[in-house]
């Protein structure tokens, strides 16, 4: 076996001396058709942004969540910024911005225009979670302010979108956590209407009643009968009235809570509402580029003329096996 790839390997070398010229011209030409075709090629500069995300939860008002703004996000929460990256929303503001079908050089009015404008956008505009989380901002143009521009663009359009859909989520919520606030007011300004006329008809609170017997024994003895008829009065409409007292006492304490708790809730959603904060973590700001990023004319060429000399060798080899063949038969 070793033999028979000894001397198969030798033919080849034979072969491949016999065709040297063919191969050398060959390869000089796609040499030459590579270099002339990589200089012609227009040349791109590519500007990056980096930005990490926030905690999901960085707009939570309540004052034990306070420092949450400035917490590093997970991987969901890289996720999602990527997903808003990708947005409608994003791209449209950058295609009105920046005329980006007139600097594509694409026809609006073309019949398949916002294709070829997606493919051209997602060619130049590129978004990448990192390990670390974080996510590039790669803008590749030909005008290296343009690519700056853009990229520093789309970094501040990130917190105008993701404020945006927050205030949209939480507006159903305001207006609902409103209502309650509403009614629990009403609620509560019932409960102590009805405890005001209990008290105006005598009616008094668990603490008080423990000593209304020995006020009123004590005011007969020392013969002070208006206050003892008085303290009488009390204990006769507390007798009658005490458990709808204590009903209401109840009742209005368990609103006063949840009047508290849900004026937390109503500032938070208030807030939530009217957010307008940094959603992002900003690592680095893009830069104008001072030195093009594609096309690497030199691996271009390389690629090129190496592909074709492997091409022009297995072409030969065909046609001469096919010669066989035909001499063969």
């Amino acid at each position: 076996m070793s033999q028979e790839q000894n001397f198969n390997s030798g033919e080849l070398v034979a072969f491949l001396w016999s065709k040297r010229k063919a191969l050398i011209i060959i390869t000089a030409l796609s040499l030459v058709a590579s270099i002339v075709v990589s200089v012609m090629m227009t040349p791109y500069y590519m500007s990056r942004a980096v930005v990490f995300p926030t905690k999901s939860n960085s707009v939570d008002f309540n004052s034990n969540s306070r420092n949450s703004v400035v917490e590093f996000g997970d991987e969901a929460d890289a996720e999602r910024l990527l997903q808003v990256l990708i947005s409608p929303e994003i791209r449209d503001s950058l295609t009105k911005k920046f005329d980006l079908y007139t600097h594509y050089e694409i026809d609006s009015n073309e019949a398949h225009a916002k294709f070829e404008f997606q493919k051209a956008y997602e060619g130049n505009i590129k978004f990448d979670r990192t390990r670390y989380n974080s996510i590039n901002i790669d803008v590749y143009d030909t005008d290296p302010q343009i690519a700056a521009d853009i990229a520093n663009d789309i970094v501040r359009l990130v917190d105008t979108v993701m404020n945006k859909m927050i205030r949209q989520r939480a507006i159903g919520p305001m207006y609902a956590v409103q209502a309650e606030v509403a009614l629990i007011r009403q609620e509560m300004g019932d409960y102590s209407d009805r405890l005001r006329s209990l008290s105006d008809s005598g009616v008094v609170s668990k603490d008080e009643r423990g000593s209304m017997y020995t006020d009123y024994l004590e005011a007969l003895k020392v013969g002070k009968n208006d206050v003892a008829m008085e303290i009488k009065r009390k204990i006769d409409a507390t007798q009658a009235y005490a458990s709808d007292y204590d009903i209401y006492s109840n009742l209005s304490e368990f609103s006063s809570l949840r009047y508290s708790n849900i004026l937390d809730v109503n500032d938070q959603a208030h807030q939530f509402a009217h957010t307008d904060i940094q959603q992002t973590i900003r690592h680095s700001m893009a830069e104008v580029p001072d030195k093009k990023a594609k096309p690497k004319r030199a691996i271009i060429v390389l690629f090129a003329t190496f592909s074709t000399l492997i091409f022009a060798i297995f072409i030969l080899l065909g046609l001469e096996k096919l010669k066989e063949l035909r001499a063969r038969g």
